[in-house]
This record gives C-alpha cells, structure tokens and sequence, in this order.
C-alpha cells in the first residue's frame, strides 16, 4: 500500500495534542521517503512499552511475554496458504510522551512496520503517525474515554486505522463507588490524581460519581509526576474527615503519600488507587501495611479464560512467568499477551497481512477469546474500541512461608459478574 504522508498535520490538531506529539511534526513536516525494508514474504511489527522511567511497572512482565512470542512465530505466521517470517522491533517509550512520537516516526515511517502494537497509556502520538500515514496500530492499557479525548475524536467517529482493546473508566468509577458503598464505610473520600490524562478523565468522572452516589469528596488536587510531597494532601484529607482515599497514583508517589499519612495520624478505612495497586511491588513496598489495598482487577490468576495462541490458562501462564522470572504476576502481563493475540488473529484473517488496508480491516472485524477474555471489535457500539471488564479486589497477606507476601483476590464485581467474587471486601481496621 502506498502511504501518504501529510506535512504539518500536527499544527491543526488541538493543542492538547501539539504537546504530546512533540518531535513528529519535525520528521512529518519533511518530504516523506518510503523505504521497503522487508520483503514481502516477513511481517514487521512494531512494539511500543514502557519499559524504563516512572511507568516502568507496567512493562516489568513484557520482555518474558515478547520472548514467549518471539518462540511461538519461530517458524513464521502461515496465512493465505503463505508462510511469512515475522520479525519483531521492540521500543522502549522510557514513560515519555515526547518520546512515543519520535518511536511513532521511527517505526511506521523510518522501518515501515506493517503494524503498530502498543501497550503504553501515552499512546497517542504515535497512534496519530498511524492515522495520518495508513498504518493499523493497535494499542491497550489505556480507558477508552482518554483514547478519544486525547485526539478530539469520540465512539462515533472512532479513528482510520488505530484501535484499542481495554475496559472503561466510568466502570471502573461504577466498582469503586459500588465497593464503599457495601462496605459500610463513612462515604467522606478524599481524592488525588497524578496530572496526565488518564489522572484527569478518571478525576472528573470520579467527582461527579461520587456526588450522585451520596458520598463527600475531599478533593486533593492534580500533581505532577515530579512531585515528593503529599503534606497539603494529607492535611486536606485529615482536616475533611476522609475515610477513604483514591484516586491515580503510582506507587513511588503512594509509598510517599502513605508514610507522611501516617506520621499525620490520618486513619483511614479503604485506599483504593489505580496504578500503584495493580502491581505486586507497589504493595510491597509499604511493607506489613500493605494488605487491605484495594485496586481494580482487569487480569487474574484465576480467570477461567485461555490463550488463542498456545492454549494456557490464566494459572498457567501466570506459574510460568513466576518459574522463569522468579517474580510475580503482574495484571499487565495478560494485556501484554492478549494484543499479539488479536495481532495474529487480524493478520491472519487479512488473507495478506502486507495488505494494510485488509489488516485494518481485519482487526475492526475481529471478535476473539483471548487470555483476558473477549476482545470484540465486531459487535462493538464504539468505533475502533472494544471494551473489556474490569472488576475490584483487595490484596491479602499470602501464609508464612509462601514465595510471595501478598495476594490480589477479586472482591466485587459490580459491571462484571461472569467473575466470579474470591474473598469479602474488608476495611483496613481489620487488617490492623
């Protein structure tokens, strides 16, 4: 397929945009060259993770996941009666935004890859070098509220030729107020978000949930991702009469946060926080304070889902990470795994995967059970989304003698109940 290139797209985008995309415009300002690289019997597709820098917990699992398939396409993909070699080019997006579209550039324009995966939130500049140059990219671990947002575009128009798999922030907004209130807890909730779009979408959906669901907030405000100082806070929280914190957080801010909270003397009975949670290191590091966390669950050990490709169950391919790795499941490992299952299944239903357009096609038309369950494009009511579940837990002190200190059990399944509850939602004063 030919691509076209369009100089200087970014400056008539929103500035939201502009600031995110950083270098791209530079490269799509100037006379674009094609460059074959591959022949035509090799599909090259590019991977995008953040490997390094301030999110680099999501991307812990992913080098383990790329290596296992890396030995599933050893032989090639056969498609069409074809059998073409694969070869896979791996960037490190170092959490950085400008950097995602300067890979955006490298990658679809400089190696011409014949699809982008990307399991990155800062997805967005390098999705936009995909729309503007007829590349199919595919991206996860992002809601789809900010996916839309980001690029000014909404469910009904959707994109050309980017998509994304993954759950929604109003539902994970309906398992956290769903949660607290049977729980019990007094509904004062004190909230805090890391400033980047997610952080902002995910504040704004927040606030205005808990005022129709009966609950105070006690707004702590947007900080920055350099931030080391959570005093005003804690303060505001202590001062507000919070019984409940939340919000976006990753875990070096949360260990922070959670030290000066208790120095303050601030008692809380639930801490709910997306990012900081999801992962084992993130309660580890408060150290025997870590049990009661609760997060939302979007990947589990115990799913009775399996894989497209090798047939593993969610136990079975968490106990092969932690045998290899010696670490931890992760929740992220299993998104890791899904987006080169729904990559396969479209590039196999294309007929040709060095068909952009029948790839693009293929993908919009996919509807799979993967390792995290359905992924289903095809009977989707938004346009280049498929929406996935997600579902609350809480993390548990595992047995003395156990391999890892803590477990994530699903606690409430407000928007999902086809997963099953594992353990009851407990206050932190039982934990104490």
């Amino acid at each position: 397929m030919q691509k076209i290139s369009r100089p200087g797209f970014v400056a008539t985008r929103r500035q939201a945009i502009k600031s995110i995309v950083g270098g791209a415009a530079a490269v799509l300002a100037a006379p674009y060259v094609h460059r074959a690289y591959a022949a035509d019997d090799t599909i090259r597709i590019g991977y995008i993770d953040q490997f390094t820098g301030a999110r680099a917990n999501f991307a812990e699992t992913a080098p383990w996941v790329i290596d296992q398939i890396k030995a599933h396409t050893k032989d090639g993909l056969v498609i069409g009666g074809k059998t073409y070699a694969v070869e896979i080019l791996s960037r490190d997006s170092q959490s950085d935004p400008n950097r995602m579209g300067s890979l955006g550039n490298e990658l679809v324009l400089r190696e011409d890859v014949d699809l982008l995966l990307i399991a990155d939130g800062l997805a967005a500049p390098a999705l936009e070098i995909c729309d503007q140059n007829g590349t199919p990219g595919i991206s996860t671990i992002l809601q789809w509220e900010p996916f839309y947002a980001a690029r000014g575009s909404s469910p009904e128009k959707g994109y050309p030729w980017s998509f994304l798999f993954f759950w929604s922030g109003a539902d994970i907004i309906k398992n956290y107020t769903g949660m607290w209130d049977a729980s019990g807890i007094e509904k004062v909730v004190g909230t805090f978000y890391e400033d980047n779009d997610f952080g902002r979408s995910f504040s704004g959906g927040m606030t205005a949930s808990l005022q129709g669901a009966g609950f105070k907030e006690v707004p702590g405000g947007l900080f920055k991702e350099q931030v080391d100082d959570f005093s005003n806070q804690v303060a505001a929280f202590r001062e507000g009469g919070a019984k409940i914190v939340t919000g976006l957080v990753f875990p070096q801010h949360f260990a922070t946060f959670w030290g000066q909270a208790q120095q303050a003397g601030l008692e809380l009975e639930a801490a709910t926080i997306a990012a900081a949670f999801v992962f084992p290191s993130g309660v580890e590091v408060l150290g025997d304070q870590g049990a009661g966390m609760s997060t939302e669950i979007w990947f589990n050990r115990q799913l009775p889902f399996k894989s497209s490709l090798n047939g593993q169950s969610a136990d079975e391919f968490c106990t092969a990470y932690e045998q290899a790795s010696g670490k931890q499941w992760a929740q992220p490992m299993g998104y890791e795994h899904a987006i080169w299952e729904v990559a396969f299944a479209a590039l196999k239903a294309s007929g040709n995967p060095k068909n952009r357009a029948a790839v693009r096609d293929a993908i919009a038309d996919l509807d799979l059970d993967t390792i995290i369950g359905k992924v289903d494009f095809r009977n989707s009511s938004m346009k280049s989304v498929a929406n996935t579940w997600v579902t609350m837990g809480q993390w548990h002190k595992n047995p003395a003698g156990s391999k890892f200190p803590y477990e994530l059990y699903v606690t409430n399944n407000v928007t999902a109940p086809q997963v099953p509850i594992q353990k009851e939602f407990l206050p932190l004063s039982k934990f104490r």
